[in-house]
């Protein structure tokens, strides 16, 4: 029996298949970031302290990190159909757990099984644009989901926190369970792993072989023997530890102890890092394919970018205000979390499209890596530099900080003149 593609040409169902990965992955950046604004009340509900409700916000980024490689290889062996529709229950179920719990170690259960039901969505989605959509088109469809993410990050700010304030944490997180099942019944209904197992044939569908033709293990030895993905790898881990550090956590603090700003204007102004992400994704993944032509060129302005960003925080953080930190942080937006969108693509480009799941899953560990390393770091910094009577780190803490950030972003500037070229006008010449 053919499976149904509802009388869509090749080019009208990839567009679907990719409009449903995007919904799915859209979930991934919103639960990320979601227990922020509900923090608070569930503090309260689950009688738990800061400590506890940060182990039960980690314990998605652990779990999500943990399963990249695994997610990889279901990618390239079990398929993307079965893997995202069969984890995305495991969501559904986490979110109703976290919604239901009775307190904080039941909520840190659920979490963890958020972490492990979305992991497998943006490497499996990379897998399928691989096999879907020709080289040319793949570094703009990972922009173009990259700006997506950035949709979610920004739901899970002031929507959430105006939502849960009608019905309730706990019942917004049955909501959200109550979606990741539908999700998963998209997924399974209209994802289809390659253009062959949907029924079409010809020039566009550029790819026909279905999973399962790699050997797990040896595709693990070429992604790991290729010296140019170490250096990809540590592009993704200096680049997200930058961004992550600063924009996943210590921002809200800086821009209020060194600020003053309150807590609603801090979060304004960090939407302009999501802001940032929506528009950023498209335009990185079009500089380096339409303008640049190089991967590396348009990598390299990214990472000077966030040196020149990092440089005014560390010498002229008070110089910086009003207007200034809204175009800081969108450029951060921009630079730091718009950017690996081209690394992805370079990642994905030094491999055969059989390998594509596990080269993107390996590499795909090194970002949260990169944030769990310096996240502690800048903090051991701050600390080490003291507190003002108030309680709020100093001004010496935060210049050492984004000292370090400056110097790390010189370091990925760095790794992105020793990158290989990927990018190849024959294989990436432009077809309508």
């Amino acid at each position: 029996m053919m499976p149904r593609t509802y009388g869509l040409s090749v080019r009208g169902y990839r567009s679907l298949v990719f409009a449903t990965l995007a919904l799915s992955y859209m979930l991934v950046t919103f639960h990320r970031l979601c227990p922020a604004v509900v923090a608070v009340d569930m503090m309260r509900d689950l009688n738990a302290g800061g400590g506890l409700i940060g182990m039960l916000s980690g314990a998605f980024f652990y779990s999500y990190a943990a399963m990249q490689l695994p997610a990889g290889l279901l990618a390239d062996s079990w398929g993307a159909r079965r893997t995202t529709s069969t984890f995305y229950l495991l969501a559904a179920l986490g979110a109703a757990l976290i919604g239901l719990a009775a307190d904080a170690s039941w909520a840190t259960a659920g979490r963890i099984l958020v972490g492990l039901g979305m992991s497998m969505i943006w490497v499996c989605t990379l897998k399928t644009l691989a096999e879907w959509y020709p080289p040319e088109r793949f570094s703009t469809m990972i922009g173009m989901l990259v700006s997506m993410g950035g949709v979610g990050s920004l739901l899970a700010s002031a929507p959430l926190a105006q939502t849960a304030q009608i019905i309730g944490w706990r019942n917004a997180f049955i909501g959200l369970a109550a979606i990741a099942i539908l999700v998963a019944a998209l997924l399974w209904a209209i994802v289809r792993d390659t253009p062959a197992l949907a029924g079409y044939k010809g020039p566009d569908a550029p790819h026909g072989l279905p999973p399962g033709r790699q050997a797990l293990i040896p595709g693990i030895k070429v992604v790991l023997s290729n010296r140019w993905g170490w250096l990809v790898a540590a592009w993704l881990f200096l680049d997200n530890g930058v961004f992550f550090s600063f924009a996943g956590l210590w921002a809200g603090p800086f821009l209020s102890h060194m600020h003053g700003h309150s807590p609603a204007l801090a979060g304004t102004i960090l939407a302009m890092v999501s802001v940032g992400l929506v528009t950023g994704g498209p335009l990185v993944s079009y500089l380096s394919t339409r303008v640049f032509k190089s991967r590396k060129t348009a990598l390299a302005l990214c990472a000077l970018g966030l040196c020149c960003l990092t440089a005014t925080l560390s010498w002229g953080m008070h110089r910086v205000s009003g207007p200034g930190l809204f175009i800081l942080f969108y450029l951060f937006g921009v630079f730091g979390g718009a950017a690996p969108a081209v690394a992805f693509t370079t990642a994905k480009e030094l491999f055969p499209v059989s390998l594509a799941g596990t080269a993107v899953g390996i590499m795909n560990i090194f970002p949260f890596v990169g944030g769990a390393v310096f996240q502690p770091l800048l903090g051991m910094i701050l600390e080490y530099h003291g507190r003002d009577p108030s309680g709020a780190f100093t001004t010496e803490g935060y210049s050492a900080a984004f000292t370090a950030l400056f110097a790390t972003s010189v370091m990925l500037l760095l790794v992105c003149l020793a990158l290989k070229e990927t990018f190849r006008p024959e294989r990436n010449r432009t077809v309508s």
